[in-house]
């Protein structure tokens, strides 16, 4: 069953369509991080300028790091949820009904 599940052309596309939009996620999140990471050690007196009270850039950054990982997170279950999921049940309904059960 595996082998006839490979080689089927939509279950390609469902693999494709899971990489493209989580590469672009994970580069934007880990840019930022390093981002982040880079002005920390090079770039003190900008990460501790103050923006309001105790809130300095520093702080700031860190904040929106802690943001966009929880963004990403609930972005990627929902694209899986409305785009991933409908095509992989077409495809287990497809193969199933061909006899090729677990």
């Amino acid at each position: 069953m595996y082998e006839q599940l490979r080689a089927d052309p939509r279950m390609a596309r469902l693999r494709a369509a899971r990489r493209r939009p989580l590469f672009r996620v994970t580069g934007t999140v880990t840019g930022l991080y390093l981002l982040t990471a880079l002005l920390a050690n090079h770039a003190r007196d900008l990460m501790g300028a103050q923006i309001a009270g105790p809130l300095n850039v520093g702080l700031l950054l860190g904040l929106a790091q802690c943001a966009t990982t929880v963004w990403a997170a609930l972005w990627y279950a929902r694209y899986a949820r409305t785009e991933l999921d409908p095509d992989a049940d077409r495809l287990r309904v497809v193969h199933q009904g061909q006899g090729n059960t677990r």
